[in-house]
C-alpha cells in the first residue's frame, strides 16, 4: 500500500493552481511539473481505494444507525405498552383495595366468593388477579400431579 503525503500533495496542487496559469513564468512551470510528478497511477489508485473504503465505512455506519433507530422505535412502543399496563394494574389495584375497604366497612372479615360477589367490586374485571390465580392454580395442578 502506498503512503499518501496529503500535505505535500495539497501544497503542490495549490502552487500549481496559483502559479501554473501565468504564462512564461518559470516558478509556475516548476509548480505544475512538481504537482504532475506527484500524480502517479499508484497514487490515484490509492486515493480511489481509500475513497471506496470510506464510502463502505459510511454505508456500514448508516446501516448501524438505521438498525439502532428501528430498535429505539420498537423499545418506545414496548415502553408505552408497559406504561399502559402499569396504569391498568394500578387501576385494578385501586378497585381491589376499594372492594376490600368496602367489605371491611360492612364488617365482613372473612368473606367467601359469594359474599364478595354480593359486595359488588369483585365482579369488576381484574386481569392481574385472575392471572395470578390461574398461575397459582396451574402450579398446584403441576405440583399435585407429580
Amino acid at each position: 500500500m502506498i503512503k499518501i503525503d496529503y500535505q505535500a500533495l495539497r501544497e503542490a496542487a495549490q502552487n500549481a493552481k496559483d502559479l501554473g496559469g501565468i504564462k512564461n513564468y518559470k516558478r509556475g512551470e516548476q509548480a505544475v511539473a512538481e504537482f504532475e510528478s506527484l500524480i502517479t497511477p499508484h497514487l490515484v489508485l490509492a486515493l480511489l481505494d481509500e475513497r471506496e473504503r470510506n464510502q463502505q465505512y459510511i454505508k456500514r455506519r448508516d446501516q448501524e444507525n438505521e438498525d439502532i433507530a428501528l430498535t429505539v422505535g420498537k423499545l418506545r412502543v414496548e415502553l408505552e405498552a408497559e406504561k399502559q399496563r402499569a396504569k391498568d394494574l394500578f387501576m385494578e389495584n385501586a378497585r381491589l383495595k376499594s372492594g376490600i375497604a368496602g367489605l371491611i366497612h360492612l364488617g365482613i372479615r372473612y368473606a367467601d366468593v359469594d359474599v364478595m360477589k354480593i359486595a359488588g367490586d369483585a365482579q369488576l374485571s381484574t386481569p392481574c388477579t385472575d392471572s395470578i390465580i390461574n398461575s397459582i392454580a396451574t402450579g398446584i395442578r403441576i405440583n399435585g400431579g407429580e
